[in-house]
């Protein structure tokens, strides 16, 4: 039932219609709701309230309310859900009735009632009728139901409810056994009791109701070495006195508790005897004296030096006698050890109980643990634990459990014996082994470490490094371009392929001859001097007058940052150009400063000004020419299908794309043929996209060993894409949610962690001073990070996981059928875990002095998100072939180059086509095929997971249901 809104008006109704004209607080709550701040407004003139008490102010002060409140129990009227009262007020229904009883002329009945009034509402029936006429009116009344009859009480149910009539008739039913209950406890000493006797001899009601009424008040009463004790006396007692007998009655039950308890442990001492236990002193009391003559069932059976259970048996076959003491401890006498102890005779019928194991016997005698268990077996004794009774004389045992338990021991620390000096003299081996191996790697590293280049030469006074140092979208790039267009011959080196087609393609439309060089590609240009460049491809021989090194934060990345520090500290170009953000320019600025070179640095400021969004951007609510970042394939492409479905415009552009795909996905989002450009963290390489808004769909990234929160950097870096300069007015950063933009702004105002490391890669020189295959040598080389002292503050060993994978494929004959060095070219090839197998394929047929295989063929028809990654396997396929063929080692191996050029080109269309249509990418249940939500983290969706987790609780209880009519245990 539903509580209802409390108002003055409606307390005051309820207390006019409450016989006894008061109520308590919870019973109230249970309609009404009573909030502490509305309360006082809730009283007035006709209301009152007092504590936990409201009562009707014109019918009760509450001097009247403290005389009722303990045999008092009042109720609420009845009322319907909705507030409506079903009787009326107590003083129109009194009103009332004592004009009935006037009109029909009971004036003995209204007198009758005049006197229950003075009675507080209540009387015995024969104090009421002192005549015949008020037998005759009080039987009116009750027929009338004016009155009411309870238990011989009669009483006026407009002033007292029948609860409060009820527990009324209950006390005066406690009457005199309040009476016996205080006369009892007056004639005791000090006028006081135990609790528990009074509880005992009256039970605890009476007693509870004397407490809560004052006439009985508990006490508690402590005394040495005895627990709390509580004791009841009565009000009118002295409470000194009552402790004082309290404590005097229980030093009495304590004498005699202990002269009894004594007379029982005195009594023991005729089954004891008289023999002393060894450890124990006999002391006065009947308790010391049986302790110090007796064992406990666990002391007795380690004096024996055998099992508890073993003795126990001994105790069950009446082989030994046993005595409980007055605690409940089963005890043995002293005199029984001992003569078990010195007579051999006695002892064994004892220890003939005695389990012991057939790893035991097998020590002992000196054979193995499977011949003991075949003796047993042919013996007929059980295997698992045999009794020394069944065992003892046989197999040249001894005739005694104690002689077994002798020989074993001295077998056992024989063994152990042996088995220490055997560790030791490992543990020396060992040492030695690893000193020999320390001094081995110590040797390597010394010789590494002396062949490790010194980059400094005679040619560096003539060399400047120019550090273009600021944020995205600064100009850093452009300003160096400049510089190299204006040099005589040079080089340009990205990160990315993408990035070198779009500078070659720019420097060519600008009229300055440039060639392309990529690991797959070389587009010569007729009387071109500059090429643009993968890094990894730079000739540092041939550096030319102008070197462009971008995106230096890369000499960094564990896997490819040695390209970048080769180019730097390799280059001899007089004009080196290194274009990173704040974080590398102390790692630059050391670097050049080992090798000499002079540094000038070039600080740039933001060309269009950036900030982050005040609010989130939820997916439906993107604005256009917005770069939208998620950090995996699968996400973009779902992605992807979720914004088509919104009737969106989008191009994707992420990792495993052809860099041709790539570029016309990111040139339809810069001609405004789409809207949104879904990407992964590759949008922040360089791409020149005209994008107002970066939004972050995801903040967490696989990269490469665990899933990770991007670093401020990184946020920084990706985030600067928003707003470039020339193609956008201004850019804002944001997030799809209110969770991801807090971390957002957090992260892209918290300054970058300074970068600490370059990293360098091992040469065949380095690799062939170390021994052990090729996949050895790589991961040695790796592990003993042979960095000269000076440089160990500023250069890492490259993270070579991946090469030493592909090198581990090789054997050690392939690798010294190829050399070391075609084989280090070979395990640099852009193999990834999908194209491994192909790799392993064209390694195969290089060492067999035949072509190259073909890359799988890819599919006609791209539906699915596996279509799409089918192809995209194939093209990555094609471009070990390209990279292996444009290699002068392999090149004689890849007679099918233009043709596979032309078949990645077809690859790569296909793709960008499938990608401009609308495609099933969605993540699918792997067992019912339904599509999972964005951010779904499993691969089972909810309904088929419960439906196993059903199935499996259903396999488990039909298994055990098998397993209890077979009485077999699982």
């Amino acid at each position: 039932m539903s509580r209802l809104t409390p108002t003055p008006e409606l307390i005051e109704s309820i207390l006019t219609r409450i016989p006894e004209g008061f109520v308590h607080n919870t019973t109230l709550a249970q309609r009404i709701r009573l909030d502490k701040k509305v309360v006082v407004t809730l009283t007035g003139e006709r209301v009152g309230r007092e504590g936990e008490f409201w009562y009707d102010a014109a019918r009760l002060t509450y001097d009247d309310i403290r005389q009722q409140r303990g045999w008092s129990r009042p109720n609420l009227p009845d009322m319907t859900a909705n507030g409506y009262f079903l009787v009326r007020p107590i003083a129109e229904q009194v009103a009332a009735r004592v004009e009935r009883l006037r009109q029909a002329g009971y004036e003995r009945a209204i007198h009758i009632m005049q006197t229950l009034e003075q009675a507080s509402g209540y009387a015995n029936a024969s104090d009421l009728c002192q005549s015949p006429e008020d037998e005759q009116g009080l039987h009116s009344l009750l027929s009338h139901n004016y009155l009411k009859l309870f238990e011989g009480w009669v009483y006026d149910p407009l002033r007292l409810g029948s609860e409060t009539m009820q527990e009324i008739a209950r006390q005066e039913r406690l009457i005199p056994l309040r009476q016996e209950v205080a006369t009892y406890v007056a004639a005791l000493p000090g006028k006081t009791a135990l609790q528990t006797d009074l509880r005992e001899k009256f039970g605890k009601d009476i007693l509870n109701e004397m407490l809560v009424g004052g006439q009985l008040i508990s006490y508690s009463v402590a005394m040495d070495k005895q627990p709390l004790t509580s004791w009841l006396r009565l009000r009118e007692s002295n409470h000194q006195e009552a402790e004082q007998a309290a404590r005097a009655a229980l030093k009495q039950l304590a004498d005699e508790a202990r002269a009894r308890e004594d007379a029982q442990w005195l009594a023991l001492l005729l089954v004891c005897g008289d023999t002393v236990r060894p450890d124990a002193r006999a002391g006065k009391t009947g308790r010391l004296q049986v302790v110090a003559r007796t064992y406990t069932m666990a002391n007795a059976a380690k004096t024996l030096g055998i099992r508890d259970r073993t003795l126990e048996e001994a105790v069950r076959e009446g082989i030994v006698g046993t005595l409980v003491d007055p605690e409940g401890v089963q005890r043995i006498p002293a005199h029984l050890i001992e003569t078990a102890l010195n007579d051999p005779e006695f002892g064994e019928q004892i220890t003939v109980f005695e389990t012991v194991t057939p790893r035991d016997i097998s020590i002992v005698c000196e054979v193995t643990y499977t011949t003991v268990r075949r003796r047993l077996q042919r013996a007929g004794i059980k295997r698992a634990q045999p009794r020394w009774g069944e065992i003892r004389g046989r197999w040249s045992l001894p005739a005694t459990l104690g002689e077994f338990y002798v020989i074993r021991k001295q077998k056992l620390d024989d063994f152990r014996a042996a088995r220490e000096a055997e560790y030791v003299e490992q543990k020396r081996l060992l040492a030695e082994q690893r000193r020999i191996e320390q001094q081995e790697r110590e040797a390597l590293r010394a010789r590494l470490v002396a062949a490790f280049p010194t980059w400094q030469h005679v040619g560096r006074i003539d060399q400047r490094i120019y550090l273009h140092i600021g944020p995205p979208n600064s100009g850093k790039t452009h300003e160096a371009l400049n510089m190299l267009a204006e040099a005589r011959s040079g080089w340009y080196l990205a990160p990315l392929r993408l990035l070198a087609y779009e500078i070659f393609d720019r420097m060519n439309q600008r009229g300055v001859r440039c060639n392309l060089l990529t690991g797959e590609e070389h587009i010569p240009v007729e009387g071109a001097t500059i090429t643009a460049a993968t890094v990894e491809m730079f000739d540092p021989i041939r550096s030319g007058e102008c070197v462009i090194i971008d995106e230096a934060q890369l000499l960094a990345d564990p896997d490819r940052g040695w390209a970048w520090t080769r180019a730097m500290m390799e280059a001899l170009a007089p004009d080196i150009h290194v274009i990173g953000p704040y974080t590398a320019k102390g790692l630059i600025q050391q670097l050049a400063s080992a090798a000499a070179i002079p540094v000038t640095v070039i600080e740039h400021e933001r060309l269009a000004p950036i900030q982050v969004a005040e609010h989130n951007w939820p997916l439906a609510e993107l604005p256009p020419r917005t770069i939208l970042v998620a950090f995996s394939r699968q996400m973009v492409l779902q992605l992807k299908m979720e914004l088509e479905r919104m009737k969106r415009s989008v191009s994707v552009v992420y990792g495993s794309l052809p860099p041709e795909v790539r570029r016309r996905q990111a040139d339809r989002f810069a001609n405004g043929e789409t809207e949104i450009c879904i990407a992964t963290d590759a949008v922040g390489m360089g791409l020149n996209l005209p994008a107002d808004y970066v939004c972050f769909y995801e903040l967490e990234k696989f990269d490469g060993k665990q899933v990770r929160y991007l670093t401020p950097g990184e946020v920084q870096q990706i985030g600067g894409r928003a707003g470039r300069y020339g193609l956008s007015q201004a850019g804002e950063i944001g997030a799809t949610s209110k969770q991801d933009l807090k971390l957002v702004k957090q992260l892209y105002s918290t300054s970058p962690v300074n970068l600490t490391h370059a990293r360098v890669a091992p040469s065949v020189e380095d690799l062939a001073m170390l021994p052990g295959s090729l996949g050895d040598k790589l991961a040695q080389w790796a592990s003993l990070q042979s960095i000269p002292d000076s440089l160990r503050g500023a250069i890492q060993t490259a993270d070579m996981d991946e090469r030493i994978e592909l090198a581990r494929m090789l054997t050690d004959e392939e690798v010294e059928q190829i050399g070391l060095a075609a084989a280090l070219r070979l395990v640099n090839a852009p193999a990834r875990q999908s194209t491994r197998d192909y790799w392993l394929q064209c390694a195969h047929t290089i060492l067999a002095g035949s072509p190259m295989p073909m890359p799988p063929d890819a599919p006609q028809k791209i539906n699915t998100s596996v279509d799409l990654e089918a192809i995209e396997s194939c093209v990555s396929a094609a471009d070990i072939y390209l990279w292996l063929a444009n290699r002068r080692e392999f090149s004689g191996f890849g007679p099918d180059e233009p043709e596979i050029r032309i078949r990645r080109i077809q690859w790569s269309m296909r793709i960008d086509v499938a990608l401009q249509h609308k495609l099933d990418m969605a993540r699918k249940c792997s067992r019912c095929g339904t599509p999972l939500p964005l951010r779904y983290r499993y691969g089972v969706c909810a309904d088929c997971f419960a439906k196993r987790m059903n199935s499996d609780d259903e396999r488990e209880r039909h298994h055990s249901r098998r397993d209890f009519r077979s009485g077999r245990r699982r």
